[in-house]
């Protein structure tokens, strides 16, 4: 079995055309949930003063299942609309596996880091931050029962990791784990 594939498309909307892009983009996704292979889908959304920047994460088994669905007519029509609300192409990136954590050198084939590299990077950044929630969460959720404690840091922490902290540890780190 391949590695699941993630696709990361942002689009830059009009707050005019927020709510039809919105609309536009929930008919994608109905279209995407009868592909084979399709896995899920999940919208991040950065308010501007004059735009809103969406980067919709979808989520595909395999390889073949993140290009089939661009074969699509009906999907092929609906992004033809969507461009017609954002007033240009959008943005593509794909990551295989856990590619989505660790970016590549610009002008080369994506590649990831050995495994060894990814679980290092992922231990420097779990273990402080964990320490650190655990401390500071103590007396503000010390009185819930430990599956619940437990729960509210792993929402806290995987926030965290997903945006600062993996982001900024990749760029820091990214002449050793490309070497």
């Amino acid at each position: 079995m391949s590695d699941p594939v993630t696709l990361a498309v942002t689009d830059h909307v009009p707050l005019a055309e927020k709510s039809r892009y919105e609309a536009l983009v929930e008919e994608l996704h109905q279209l995407f949930q009868a592909q084979q292979g399709f896995l899920s889908v999940d919208i991040v959304r950065h308010n501007r003063p004059h735009q809103v920047e969406y980067t919709v994460l979808s989520r595909w088994s395999d390889q073949a299942a993140a290009t089939q669905w661009q074969q699509d007519t009906a999907i092929e029509r609906k992004l033809a609309e969507i461009k017609t609300v954002t007033g240009g192409t959008a943005q593509i990136v794909e990551a295989t596996g856990l590619g989505m954590w660790v970016d590549h050198a610009q002008g080369l084939a994506p590649k990831l880091p050995p495994v060894w590299k990814r679980v290092a990077m992922s231990v420097v950044a779990v273990y402080p931050m964990l320490m650190l929630l655990m401390g500071l969460s103590a007396p503000i959720i010390g009185g819930l029962p430990q599956p619940i404690q437990v729960l509210v840091i792993v929402i806290v922490l995987s926030a965290l990791l997903t945006w600062p902290i993996m982001p900024w540890l990749e760029k820091v780190l990214r002449p050793w784990l490309e070497a």
